[in-house]
């Protein structure tokens, strides 16, 4: 399966890490009706944003990594960080599926709005 990675997932170290192997090399791809926002906290959510894209990269993991990434991103919480969604990216090969974390409003007390290049 493919998951969509536009904040600290875009490290090789850091998914590696959280998912206990190395990875085939990412692909870019971009989320379009999407748009990144600092939380201040030291890592981006997106929320749904027509008429706005998001630039990251597309990695190929496995069903079971899944918990372990929803554990990180906090989608397990009460109230939940991120929500985890299945998504269309569009890639240099074509449209694929992918999940994606997608940011919980109402937990964040700050947002402003970035540029759709990304977050480092």
């Amino acid at each position: 399966m493919n998951l969509f990675a536009y904040g600290t997932l875009r490290r090789r170290g850091r998914i590696e890490a959280l998912v206990g192997r190395r990875l085939q090399p990412p692909v870019p791809a971009v989320l379009e009706g999407y748009r990144l926002y600092d939380t201040g906290r030291g890592y981006p959510v997106i929320l749904p944003a027509p008429g706005h894209r998001v630039h990251g990269v597309l990695w190929t993991i496995q069903r079971s990594d899944l918990g372990h990434l929803d554990h990180y991103e906090g989608a397990d919480e009460d109230p939940p960080y991120y929500f985890r969604r299945t998504v269309t990216v569009q890639t240099a090969e074509g449209p694929v599926d992918a999940a994606v974390y997608v940011g919980n409003p109402a937990v964040f007390d700050r947002l402003i709005p970035l540029e759709a290049a990304g977050w480092e």
